[in-house]
């Protein structure tokens, strides 16, 4: 299917991540660690985190701040001041509404628009940088210690079980102030905290999570322990709900699992039977 991914990015970014304690602030997605935004993608809130990497035509609504480096690819829009902690590369066409901060060295493209000027202590230079897409291959290859580029696809699956593990919001995503909307599977860390919708192809919400709205799954949803849903759990096919989650709102699924200690306030449907797990005594 040709919809302006490239081949790369597709092997790269084949799901969304938020790792554990990832917040959903007011105006703002905070990340534990680095953040890796998918191309195409529309994001109306800022970023903050470690090192973030922003690939080709995207649109951001907010400030963004890097304590590492900052990379954005080709034709992004920012309606936001930018900070780098370190050194940044700007891509060509990229317009900047805000300000541009950095406290190391600038690397800039053709034809970029910063609105409230820029700010470098250390060496600017005027030229197309690495696109964005080729340094996240990079990025990943050397976070997994892995040889050679077509190891991409089998070993990004290990991501989920790395504590450093990114946030990776995954080519053409959504994420406005009611929802986040994604193509691909979503895997929700621990103790996050998140607000709207949140809808992708499978969604894992991990323990001790909290999300201000309802969660919807294409296939399968999994609400792990302890997590507290002020919303609806939803998907085409299974809903696995484990002990101590608590939804304030309907669960509908061909097949809903829970255990005896979950709490489901508002209606289930499941047209494939409702499964209680109890625990053997």
């Amino acid at each position: 299917m040709d919809d302006g991914v490239t081949t790369e990015e597709q092997a790269v970014l084949r799901g969304c991540i938020l790792p554990d304690g990832t917040e959903l602030q007011e105006r703002i997605l905070k990340a534990p660690g680095d953040v890796i935004i998918g191309e195409h993608s529309r994001i109306e809130y800022g970023l903050s985190g470690d090192e973030i990497f922003i690939a080709d035509s995207c649109t951001l609504q907010g400030d963004i701040t890097a304590e590492g480096d900052l990379r954005i690819g080709n034709f992004c829009e920012i309606d936001g001041n930018i900070i780098a902690g370190t050194d940044a590369f700007i891509g060509e066409g990229v317009v900047i509404r805000g300000k541009l901060t950095v406290t190391g060295n600038l690397d800039i493209g053709d034809n970029v628009t910063i609105d409230k000027g820029f700010e470098a202590l250390g060496e600017i230079a005027v030229r197309n940088p690495m696109p964005v897409i080729l340094y996240i291959i990079l990025y990943v290859m050397t976070m997994l210690r892995i040889d050679h580029e077509e190891e991409i696809d089998r070993f990004m699956e290990e991501l989920s079980s790395y504590d450093d593990r990114p946030l990776i919001l995954p080519p053409r995503s959504l994420l406005d102030q009611s929802r986040l909307v994604v193509l691909m599977p979503v895997q929700i860390g621990s103790s996050c905290r998140l607000h709207g919708l949140i809808h992708g192809s499978q969604m894992t919400v991990g323990s001790k999570t909290t999300v201000f709205g309802s969660v919807r799954g294409d296939d399968s949803v999994l609400v792990e322990s302890g997590a507290m849903i002020h919303g609806n759990v939803e998907a085409e096919k299974e809903v696995l709900i484990e002990e101590g989650v608590r939804i304030l709102g309907n669960v509908e699924g061909t097949r809903v699992t829970m255990d005896e200690d979950a709490t489901v306030e508002g209606v289930i449907r499941s047209s494939g039977g409702l499964t209680i797990r109890r625990k053997k005594k």
